[in-house]
């Protein structure tokens, strides 16, 4: 039988793009801004994945969500639109300068009273982070994922999730030799032999492990 693979088809990634609904107008000039404005313009998430937040964020109802690496805030604004009144995304970045636009951008989409953004070392951030958390999107400095997943099992809730990027890493993680993409194999085996959770790791763009604690 053969096998169907949309893995790195950019017609069959066009298609879908095409087929899905926009989320907010403001983030294609996000986009635009960030690819003129910043050194790694290819941090920032494209539209299928931050379609997929949105919708997870929805489908779990979740109330209090934690964002490890804003950026510009392309992923932080997908999430925040999907929020009801009662919901509340914290967003962690050590940058400033990014943050900032990230800011900008939600203020001018509406969306920045559902955000706090929180400027400085996510790891000690996310560790003083007093509250339960229903869910977690991780897409920081890859190195340091596993200190973010163990932070992160100790805040959700029973049945909460934690989403994690990039987990394919361009496919380097097939034949792990770079210092991140052997963190990120070793994190992917890690999480598939952990009972605290039950996992998927979805191959949408390049890569996000959804995980949910038991």
């Amino acid at each position: 039988m053969t096998e169907m693979n949309t893995l790195n088809i950019k017609d069959f990634e066009n298609y879908s793009k095409n087929h899905t609904k926009e989320i907010l107008p403001i983030l294609d000039e996000l986009a635009q801004y960030t690819n003129k404005n910043t050194k790694l313009p290819q941090m920032m998430v494209g539209k299928l994945e931050g379609k997929f937040l949105q919708l997870i964020c929805c489908l779990t109802n979740a109330k209090t969500i934690v964002e490890v690496g804003t950026f510009t805030g392309y992923s932080t604004l997908c999430i925040a639109s999907s929020l009801s009144e009662k919901s509340h995304l914290y967003t962690m970045d050590i940058s400033k300068k990014t943050s900032q636009i990230a800011y900008d951008f939600a203020k001018k989409a509406g969306l920045d009273s559902k955000i706090t953004f929180m400027v400085g070392n996510a790891k000690e951030m996310f560790n003083e982070f007093n509250k339960t958390v229903d869910l977690v999107f991780i897409d920081a400095d890859k190195c340091s994922y596993d200190t973010y997943y163990e932070i992160a099992l100790k805040k959700l809730k029973s049945g909460g999730f934690i989403l994690l990027d990039n987990m394919l890493w361009s496919g380097e993680v097939l034949n792990p030799k770079t210092e991140d993409a052997i963190a990120l194999d070793t994190l992917n085996k890690k999480i598939l032999n952990d009972d605290r959770v039950e996992n998927f790791l979805l191959p949408l763009r390049d890569g996000i492990q959804i995980v949910q604690k038991l």
